[in-house]
């Protein structure tokens, strides 16, 4: 039985529903009962006819061309509407945002008089080579946040001030009691000195620690139990306004902005919103990379007309340009694909270049944008018109062939490509 006036079927999108459309009666087929496996085993015998990777190539080029798009999309100004908030001195302040809209952030100024830090003991200043003095097992407390943990050192006849001074940061280090230790040694001399320090910052009891001799006299001998800088908030204020206190230098100044203290600053720090050309610049990449993509799956086809056709008109689309191009630094190797300096891309990121490119240029009609975007489009939402297949129509059906109640015994030669109408 053979079925003519069938020319095309659009409304399959997979082959399920290709079935579905045909066994509903929807193209005068409704006596037909067709077998789901049949399709099922004939797309496998449709990629081989179409060379294997023919269904791979197709899906690979809708994939690149809507990624193409995309990026010509963000190009069109919405990479350029990005701004970020910046700090005027970022040594002594450095600023995050963490909302949406960094455009909206006024102006305004930082004055630190002082960061938040831990309790400081620094410990005499020894020889480091002369001899303790006091041998035996020595022992003294740390008591930090209200508890205190003892320890026990044992100095062995003729250990040097630095073997001590060392042996008891081994011992409070390992302990992890919120208290680092360390020997500071002097470089240009035999001096060297115990520094503890609380590890967190603020001030708050966690924070503030005494260290006591039990036994012997490590603590006082050595200077440990001398507090030289006691714990501290940090100290600021916003346009000169009254002064405020922050246990962490890492302040949340509202609306999504956050800043972090590292130094104390000798005059007041802006905080501004600026373009941030780093969104941009990536945008940018993301073209040279979505064109190259397409243009590889097009060129690498030497032996489909229709493939190549595509990649010569992404050559003749970007050809009119390549001055433009080269100066904000795109450019072109001997194949075909883009290339980045991105010396020049950062240059023209800073000075506006790269900006007037995209949304004053390129934006307009015929402009490189918009020529590349339609061919993008083209290429996504008429993909099968960038491979070489047969065209056909009644011959599907005519080649199906039919049992008396409609069932399908066999699937007779069909034209090279058939599977495409169904998928694209």
């Amino acid at each position: 039985m053979a079925v003519n006036g069938i020319n095309s079927i659009n409304s399959a999108l997979s082959l399920s529903g290709l079935y579905d459309t045909l066994y509903q009666g929807n193209l005068a087929l409704s006596t037909v009962k067709m077998n789901r496996d049949f399709f099922a085993t004939n797309k496998i015998q449709g990629d081989q006819q179409l060379g294997g990777d023919a269904l791979k190539y197709v899906t690979n080029i809708k994939a690149a061309s809507k990624n193409l798009s995309s990026a010509i999309k963000d190009l069109s100004g919405a990479a350029f509407a990005k701004k970020t908030p910046t700090s005027s001195d970022p040594e002594a302040m450095t600023v995050k945002y963490f909302g949406n809209k960094p455009e909206d952030i006024k102006k305004m100024t930082v004055n630190i008089d002082q960061l938040a830090s831990g309790q400081i003991n620094e410990g005499s200043r020894l020889n480091s080579n002369e001899s303790f003095g006091s041998s035996g097992t020595n022992k003294f407390s740390i008591n930090i946040g209200g508890k205190a943990t003892e320890f026990s050192v044992n100095v062995a006849e003729g250990d040097s001030n630095s073997v001590v001074q060392q042996k008891m940061a081994d011992a409070i280090n390992k302990a992890g009691i919120g208290v680092k230790a360390t020997v500071e040694k002097d470089p240009k001399s035999d001096i060297s000195m115990l520094k503890l320090e609380s590890t967190g910052i603020g001030n708050n009891d966690n924070n503030k620690f005494t260290v006591t001799d039990i036994t012997g006299t490590l603590a006082s001998q050595t200077g440990a139990n001398q507090m030289t800088s006691s714990a501290k908030d940090a100290v600021y204020s916003i346009d000169g306004g009254a002064k405020r206190t922050s246990q962490s230098n890492n302040v949340d100044l509202g609306n999504g902005l956050n800043v972090t203290f590292n130094k104390a600053s000798e005059k007041a720090i802006t905080i501004s919103s600026e373009k941030d050309t780093g969104y941009a610049k990536s945008a940018v990449e993301g073209l040279v990379k979505s064109y190259n993509d397409l243009f590889s799956e097009a060129a690498q086809k030497t032996n489909d007309p229709k493939a190549q056709n595509l990649a010569t008109k992404m050559v003749n689309t970007s050809k009119t340009y390549y001055s433009s191009l080269s100066s904000i630094g795109i450019g072109f190797d001997g194949d075909g694909k883009m290339t980045l300096d991105t010396e020049r891309l950062n240059a023209a990121a800073e000075n506006g270049n790269l900006e007037k490119f995209f949304t004053q240029n390129a934006g307009k009609n015929y402009g490189f944008t918009n020529q590349l975007a339609r061919l993008a489009d083209n290429v996504s939402q008429n993909t099968s018109n960038y491979v070489t297949k047969s065209i056909f129509g009644n011959e599907l059906f005519e080649n199906f062939a039919y049992s008396g109640k409609g069932n399908l015994l066999q699937y007779n030669a069909m034209s090279s490509g058939w599977i495409f109408d169904y998928l694209f």
